[in-house]
């Protein structure tokens, strides 16, 4: 058999040539290695389409998750607070009425402290008013201590002016509308004597027989010895007691003249006729000491 016959390299190159000549541009010949696969680029966007595929189904996931999660805990918060809300309404409803309780028992207290501040003054005054209208009513009162228990006998009242006689040297017997021992308890064996008290009709008769009792001290009945006294009230009695430590210091002012007189007052007079007055122990005190005995010598004293 003949071999067939081959294309002349003539031919060839005159292909070529006219080729070139219809495009303008010269290609190289196509290698193996820079073919390119169909295949791997449908791959790729399967790749492509499933990881968008991927992410999607990735984000619903999640919110959906996120919203489950999140409707249970609501659900367990809002049972949890239930109980509290439900406490803080009834202590809210509590401080409410408690508030208005305070602003109502507010205005009440304003009330009453008014009302309070009024009868305490009212008081004072009543207090006052009746402490005066008992010490009047005994102005005409003379107190007498020292007497034993029991010898008055049946008729106190004539024991008593017929001792107001004798020991003060009276020409007669004082008229005393009653007389009587002071209203505690009867004393036992060894205690002092209850005092006596006695109602004088007149009062100049009362003063006159004040007035000798001071001079004629120290008075003594059986051997005993009798004080007589003005019948002052607890309050009053109380109030001139606190004099007691004044005067005791006026007795060694030769030239000062000072009395004690109703209720609670102690008149001061100088030697050189002033006069000073004093409601307050302690104001009278103080004079005392820084005027009244630095006007007397220790030589006159």
């Amino acid at each position: 058999m003949s071999a067939p016959p081959r294309k002349s390299s003539v031919g060839m190159e005159t292909r070529h040539k006219s080729e070139t000549a219809k495009t303008g541009r010269i290609h190289p010949a196509a290698s193996p290695e820079h073919v390119p696969d169909p295949g791997s680029d449908a791959n790729e966007r399967l790749l492509c389409r499933m990881e968008v595929m991927m992410q999607s189904m990735r984000s619903d996931i999640v919110t959906e998750f996120e919203q489950i999660v999140s409707g249970v805990v609501k659900r367990e918060i809002a049972a949890a607070l239930r109980p509290l809300e439900t406490s803080l309404s009834a202590q809210s409803e509590t401080i409410n009425s408690l508030e208005d309780t305070a602003t109502d028992h507010g205005g009440q207290l304003t009330s009453l402290q008014a009302t309070v501040a009024l009868l305490t003054e009212q008081v004072g005054s009543l207090s006052k008013k009746c402490e005066d209208l008992e010490g009047r009513s005994r102005q005409n009162n003379v107190r007498i201590v020292g007497v034993p228990e029991g010898v008055e006998g049946a008729r106190p009242t004539d024991f008593v002016a017929t001792l107001l006689r004798d020991l003060l040297g009276l020409n007669d017997k004082p008229v005393l509308d009653r007389a009587h021992r002071t209203l505690r308890p009867k004393p036992k064996d060894g205690e002092p004597p209850r005092p006596f008290i006695a109602r004088v009709n007149l009062f100049q008769q009362r003063n006159e027989i004040l007035r000798r009792a001071g001079a004629s001290a120290p008075l003594l009945y059986q051997g005993k010895r009798v004080s007589v006294f003005p019948d002052f009230t607890a309050v009053v009695s109380k109030k001139r007691s606190a004099f007691a430590t004044v005067k005791k210091s006026l007795h060694s002012c030769p030239g000062v003249k000072f009395g004690l007189f109703y209720p609670a007052v102690l008149r001061v007079t100088l030697p050189g006729g002033q006069t000073h007055r004093f409601e307050d122990p302690e104001l009278a005190a103080d004079f005392v000491t820084k005027h009244v005995k630095t006007m007397v010598s220790p030589d006159s004293i």
